[in-house]
C-alpha cells in the first residue's frame, strides 16, 4: 500500500486511503482486549463510537479542505494549524500536517515544513506513511542547507518503493557538495532501483556526470511537492 499513497495526487484520495486501512486493520488491533472487557454488547457499544469518531473527523477534515481552498490564492495556514493541533491524535490530524508542510514549501516557507514533517516523524503510528514523511523531509533539508541532516533522514528509508527516490535525493545532495564521485554513485543506486521505469531527469543527472571533468555540472532543481 505504500507506493500506492505516496502517488495519490490530491488529499481526498490520502484520505480514502487511511480510512480503508483503518476499516481492515484498525478494528483487529483491539477487539481481542475490549471484549475481553466489556463483552460483546459494549464492544458493540465501542466500536459504534469509534466510528462515530472517525466519520467526524472525516467530515472535519472535508469542511477544512473547502475553506482553505476557497481562500485562492491568498491561502493561510490557520484553519489547517487548527485542525492539526485538535487531531493530533487521529489519522486525520496526520494527513492535515502533510497538507500543511507541503502547502508551506509552495509557499517557500521551508522552516515551517521541516516542524510539521519533524513532529509526524515522532507522532505518526501508520507506518505506511514514514517514507512519504522522511523523502519530503529530507528534500525539505535540502533547501535549507542541511545536508548531512537529510542524509541521515534519506537513511531511515529502506522500502523499495521508495528507494530510487532516496537515492536520487542523495545524489542531489552529494552533488551540491561537489563530491561527484558519491554523486554519481548514488544516481546509478537510483537508476537500480528503478527497475526499468527510469525518471528522465535521473537519467540525464547521471549522464551529465558520466561527461569529461571540466563539463558544467548544476545540482537539479528538486521537486519538494512529490
Amino acid at each position: 500500500m505504500v507506493d500506492i499513497i505516496e502517488g495519490y495526487e490530491t488529499e481526498e484520495q490520502q484520505v480514502d486511503a487511511i480510512k480503508g486501512w483503518w476499516k481492515e486493520n484498525g478494528n483487529t488491533l483491539i477487539i481481542g482486549a475490549v471484549v475481553g472487557l466489556v463483552g460483546l454488547w459494549g464492544w458493540r457499544f465501542y466500536n459504534e463510537s469509534v466510528l462515530t469518531g472517525q466519520e467526524r473527523a472525516s467530515q472535519a477534515y472535508s469542511d477544512m479542505l473547502l475553506k482553505f481552498e476557497a481562500q485562492g490564492a491568498d491561502k493561510d495556514f490557520e484553519n489547517i494549524s487548527t485542525f492539526v493541533a485538535d487531531n493530533i491524535d487521529n489519522s486525520y490530524g496526520v494527513l492535515a500536517s502533510l497538507l500543511l508542510a507541503k502547502e508551506a514549501v509552495t509557499q517557500k516557507d521551508f522552516k515551517l515544513a521541516q516542524t510539521q514533517l519533524v513532529q509526524l516523524q515522532s507522532q505518526n503510528s501508520y507506518a505506511p506513511l514514514n517514507a512519504v514523511i522522511n523523502l519530503r523531509l529530507a528534500r525539505v533539508q535540502f533547501e535549507l542547507g542541511e545536508y548531512e541532516q537529510a542524509l541521515i533522514t534519506l537513511a531511515l528509508i529502506s522500502e523499495k518503493n521508495f528507494l530510487a527516490k532516496a537515492y536520487q535525493v542523495k545524489g542531489s545532495i552529494y552533488l551540491k557538495q561537489d563530491k561527484l564521485e558519491k554523486a554519481r554513485s548514488a544516481f546509478q543506486d537510483a537508476i537500480n532501483a528503478s527497475k526499468g521505469r527510469v525518471d528522465p531527469i535521473l537519467q540525464l543527472l547521471f549522464d551529465d556526470l558520466a561527461l569529461p571533468a571540466d563539463a558544467s555540472i548544476t545540482a537539479p532543481i528538486l521537486d519538494a511537492e512529490k
